[in-house]
């Protein structure tokens, strides 16, 4: 895997350029916030250098499995990063030099909900050296992964399309529920109420947290709760969902804080879990049949 300043591939491909301008603003320019009352802020756009623009182009040889996995790897960092259109092209020379020469373009589904949905004045992610290290290494463990791993993989695909649904959607909330309960849960028996998809997260979690690759803290998400309240609110949330009721955030409900919240929330356990299972997979399967 490579990495390319964009600058060089956009010289070539003026017309998309013209269709990614909005969104490259946040990576084009400097945008600092400038404070004038308390009722009034402004944005103050400085041009930065093309060297100096904050994104890259990864080149790669092979299927368009490769930049799928790579995807997915890069899905999973603690500051995930999304990836644009791919750049489709014949023979050796073409990934570093361009040439002007291009057979077309693939847009992944996701690009029009990020367009929609990320504000453009977000924070960019910052990438470091060893995150690259990082996104290599998730990557190889995809690789690995075995017909014995298929419900894994199955996780990892569902978590990945979610990012073609409206953002901030309900069904993302179901969708996410869906890749936890496919790392972690059994078809519940009917004759034993403790099998509940429930009482399998609330009691698989707290032993999994403990091996996860950063600190799932519960408190930058929701009021202050015990792991298994928690829990039991989102389930009623998703339940409500799942039933077309009212998913107003009161009573109960009220700790969850937000929509925006849950979505945050479930998303980050999601990654957590399945870097547990691409680093430990074995445990995970175990983990689920129990």
């Amino acid at each position: 895997m490579e990495l390319h300043h964009l600058s060089s591939l956009l010289s070539h491909l003026d017309s998309v350029r013209e269709v990614i301008y909005l969104r490259s603003l946040r990576y084009e320019f400097e945008i600092r916030e400038s404070r004038k009352d308390e009722s009034h802020t402004e944005y103050i756009h400085e041009k930065l250098e093309p060297e100096d623009w904050r994104y890259w182009v990864i080149t790669f040889e092979g299927t368009n499995s490769e930049i799928q996995d790579l995807e997915s790897a890069s899905s999973l960092l603690n500051n995930d990063l999304e990836f644009g259109f791919t750049v489709l092209g014949d023979g050796p020379e073409f990934p570093p030099e361009m040439q002007g020469q291009y057979n077309g373009l693939m847009w992944p589904r996701s690009i029009l909900t990020y367009f929609m949905d990320i504000p453009s004045y977000e924070a960019v992610t910052g990438i470091s050296s060893k995150d690259i290290e990082e996104i290599g290494t998730i990557y190889t463990r995809i690789k690995a992964l075995s017909r014995e791993h298929e419900a894994i993989r199955r996780a990892l695909q569902l978590f990945d399309s979610l990012k073609s649904l409206p953002r901030r959607s309900e069904m993302v909330v179901l969708g996410l529920f869906s890749v936890m309960e496919c790392l972690l849960t059994h078809r519940p028996d009917p004759k034993d109420p403790t099998d509940s998809l429930t009482r399998q997260i609330k009691a698989k979690m707290p032993l999994l947290s403990k091996r996860f690759d950063w600190k799932l803290d519960y408190g930058a998400f929701f009021e202050q709760a015990d792991e298994d309240t928690v829990w039991a609110r989102l389930y009623d949330y998703r339940s409500r969902i799942a039933h077309g009721e009212s998913t107003t955030l009161s009573r109960n409900l009220r700790i969850l804080r937000s929509n925006d919240k849950i979505i945050e929330f479930l998303r980050e356990t999601a990654k957590l879990l399945l870097l547990l299972a691409l680093r430990e997979p074995v445990l995970l399967i175990d983990l689920k049949k129990c």
